[in-house]
């Protein structure tokens, strides 16, 4: 009965401010008002697709935009780690929901560390980090030297940026496309050029060889070239017929 609230009202033609005492019995009932609080947005960063050596895709879901509009949103990326909006990035539209982001510009061969953000008025929020790695560009060289086993080839690695390329060489078969689970050799690791032979082929035969290099980021080729071994089948000539009597002749032959 004797519980008890107050308000207080400045006075508009005063420096004063009055105080006002509610009781219980005089049935005043009171709630708090409060607009919706300003926060950060949360966004989620999607996996890392279609690399290629200087190429990638992400992207990500911005789930909640903190009660505020969120003016920008995108994927940031660096070599190092943790990248931010001042690091390399892209901008994919405002507001929530899902957004794909394609980079471009990587160098090959590369480690590079990936989140996606949105911003709104109070500031900018950020998703998960992921990794990923660009492939290495590689280039296949001429082929020589070919006999009726035997041949040679090789290529160039042309960077292998931060990630380290473990092998590299050539790979042949008698179908196009060849790849490592066919015949290949292994060259060294690294950027730079490389010489590979390649042995046990079959005379007479047409082959289909490519370079190749794999780094963390998994196995690519350089363009395919077709040759064709040397071909061993004799070559024999007849030589023309003499007549030496009634009963015998003269011939022979030139095997080249």
């Amino acid at each position: 009965f004797n519980s008890t609230a107050y308000s207080r009202t400045l006075n508009y033609s005063g420096n004063y401010v009055y105080r006002y005492d509610h009781y219980k019995y005089e049935g005043h009932s009171v709630r708090c008002v409060r607009g919706a609080v300003i926060m950060l947005p949360t966004v989620t960063t999607d996996s890392v697709s279609a690399v290629t050596d200087t190429t990638a895709t992400c992207g990500g879901t911005v789930t909640t935009d903190g009660n505020t509009a969120v003016t920008m949103r995108g994927v940031c990326w660096n070599t190092l780690s943790d990248p931010t909006v001042n690091d390399s990035h892209t901008v994919d539209g405002t507001g929530s929901g899902v957004f794909n982001s394609s980079m471009t510009g990587l160098a090959s061969g590369t480690i590079y560390y990936v989140r996606a953000y949105a911003t709104n008025s109070v500031g900018t929020a950020y998703g998960a980090l992921r990794t990923f790695t660009t492939k290495v560009l590689v280039i296949t060289s001429p082929v020589s030297g070919v006999t009726a086993t035997t041949a040679v080839c090789g290529g160039t690695v042309t960077s292998a940026g931060n990630a380290e390329v473990t092998m590299r060489g050539v790979c042949w078969d008698t179908l196009p496309a060849p790849t490592l689970s066919d015949s290949h050799t292994s060259d060294g690791t690294g950027a730079g050029v490389f010489t590979s032979n390649i042995t046990g082929l079959t005379a007479g035969a047409t082959y289909y060889v490519r370079a190749y290099a794999t780094n963390s980021a998994g196995t690519v080729f350089g363009d395919e070239i077709i040759f064709s071994t040397a071909d061993t089948t004799p070559t024999v000539t007849t030589k023309a017929v003499s007549i030496l009597s009634e009963t015998t002749a003269l011939s022979g032959g030139n095997i080249t």
